[in-house]
């Protein structure tokens, strides 16, 4: 019987783990939480430190695994260096490194000509106001080592450097955090299948940032819209923009995610990750598009399975909206109302609560990805359709809380 080992098993992996079984493969899923849901869903489940490389090594050594697979999580090296320990599929660890380490990969895209904006680094605050007046305000701190908008911050004047250091470095375990030029523009998620020497852009998506100054200094995204609503000449451009960014980063395995900025024509690569998205676009919001889920494809290239290029080309061409559950005020968690509700709204096909709070929990306004409650993700004929499904269904949720 193949088996795989799946690195993670929060509510998202569940829909790996549960693809691989349906394949027929046995699953071995691992996380930190003891009390993950994935682990009970898996053949064999296991509570322990993910990212411990000779640990997974050994697991996978134990359940003898034919492949190692991880959705969601910013672990693409570890994965990569339990892969190459075991002589399975996967991607270089070097190659995963530079994909993951936001400098080494803005470097990568510097030197490899890739349009992207303007950076610097600092170790500490001092540095940080030099580089900062350099880049020119506003400008956004990110720690080098973080994901999930963790950290990230709008810097927008020199009385705002010291509190956005510190928020930086609070998410980082560098020594250092890197400080870009702030650019606006329409934002763009893509998610691409890289198989014998192709790169498929299957998931190419509108990033929703209307509440944008709602959450200011933190950048809170709140959801796609598929189909992107830019020209097909521009959105050609994008992906062979794309494709260029995973070329110079030499990822020839596997899958790339990108988030994309468009400003006066120009196309800007803000990030390529060797990892697939969190946050359902993968999972959700471009399956109910599309039809295309790359999770199997990507599960079955992990095992060695051949994989049919069919697979990634869309079965159907509707439109999805997703919006998220977002909290917007810092109280004791109540409850969330309106949700047997919401689930019955016209067009509604993926309803999540994702945020594991409990009454009684002290919450507050969100300032990262990691932080919203669930999501709503609808299907219409259009992508005017899907939006108003989508709103429509939002109307009925109520994040209670208390102060």
């Amino acid at each position: 019987m193949t088996k795989i080992l799946i690195l993670g098993a929060g509510i998202e992996q569940t829909i790996p783990i549960k693809l691989a079984k349906n394949m027929g493969l046995k699953v071995i899923a691992v996380d930190g939480n003891i009390k993950a849901l994935g682990l009970r869903l898996a053949n064999v489940g296991i509570s322990d430190d993910i990212k411990n490389v000779d640990r997974m090594v050994d697991i996978g050594k134990r359940y003898e695994v034919n492949g190692v697979f991880a959705h969601g999580v910013e672990i693409p090296e570890i994965v990569a260096q339990v892969a190459k320990k075991l002589n399975l599929p996967g991607i270089d660890p070097k190659v995963a490194e530079n994909a993951t380490n936001k400098l080494k990969r803005i470097k990568c895209f510097k030197e490899k000509n890739i349009l992207c904006p303007k950076f610097l680094t600092a170790k500490n605050i001092e540095e940080a106001g030099e580089n900062a007046e350099k880049i020119g305000f506003p400008c956004v701190f990110k720690p080098v080592d973080n994901a999930g908008a963790r950290g990230v911050i709008k810097v927008r004047s020199k009385n705002e450097i010291e509190n956005g250091f510190k928020e930086a470095t609070r998410y980082s375990n560098a020594n250092e955090i890197l400080i870009e030029e702030f650019l606006e523009g329409l934002e763009i998620s893509t998610e691409s299948v890289i198989y014998e020497n192709k790169i498929f852009t299957t998931g190419f998506g509108d990033r929703n940032y209307t509440r944008r100054s709602e959450f200011e200094p933190f950048f809170v995204e709140d959801g796609h819209n598929v189909p992107s609503s830019i020209s097909t000449e521009l959105k050609e451009k994008v992906i062979k923009t794309v494709e260029g960014a995973i070329n110079a980063l030499t990822i020839n395995w596997g899958v790339a995610k990108g988030d994309i900025l468009i400003k006066d024509e120009k196309v800007y690569v803000l990030e390529i990750a060797a990892r697939t998205s969190g946050g359902w676009f993968c999972a959700g919001t471009v399956p109910i598009a599309t039809g295309v889920n790359i999770l199997s494809s990507l599960i079955k290239m992990s095992v060695g399975y051949p994989l049919d290029e069919n697979e990634l080309k869309p079965k159907f061409n509707k439109a999805a909206c997703q919006r998220y559950i977002i909290p917007t005020q810092e109280g004791i968690f109540e409850r969330i109302g309106g949700i047997d509700k919401a689930k019955k709204m016209p067009g509604v096909k993926m309803f999540t609560l994702f945020n594991n709070i409990n009454k009684g929990d002290l919450v507050r306004k969100a300032t990262n990805h990691s932080e919203r409650f669930g999501q709503i993700i609808t299907q219409g004929e259009n992508i005017e359709d899907a939006i108003k499904k989508c709103e429509n269904a939002m109307k009925t949720i109520q994040i209670v809380v208390r102060e």
